[in-house]
């Protein structure tokens, strides 16, 4: 377990600034300085569990593993933007980067799916 800390801590860190930051039951209304600070970290925090935390497959069961994690990521990342889709769209108010990160996702995935079928 002491090996999944930085993940596991990264994970915390990263779901408690975005509870923060989109402030589901209004809580508290921070500064904008405040609210700029804030937005900064969950920047960062996103950008380090995205693209700076790489992780490393040791052999043929932790690649499985690690590929079962980015399919069942890449499932939940559709379904929520999907219902935020159809959400928005019910209340007639759709914000425009909800389909735009559905349609990259989509649009990569079949691109490397095509890419890894043709030249790997």
């Amino acid at each position: 377990m002491a090996h999944n800390f930085l993940p596991v801590g990264v994970a915390v860190v990263l779901v408690v600034l975005l509870a923060l930051l989109t402030d589901p039951f209004m809580l508290w209304m921070p500064p904008a300085a405040a609210m700029a600070t804030l937005l900064g970290a969950a920047a960062l925090a996103c950008a380090w569990a995205g693209f700076v935390l790489y992780e490393r497959a040791t052999d043929e069961r932790d690649m499985t593993n690690r590929m079962y994690a980015g399919r069942a990521a890449y499932l939940a990342g559709i379904g929520v933007l999907t219902l935020a889709l159809v959400v928005q769209g019910l209340a007639h108010a759709i914000d425009p980067w909800v389909p735009l990160a559905l349609g990259v996702m989509v649009v990569v995935k079949l691109g490397t799916r095509v890419y890894t079928e043709r030249y790997k």
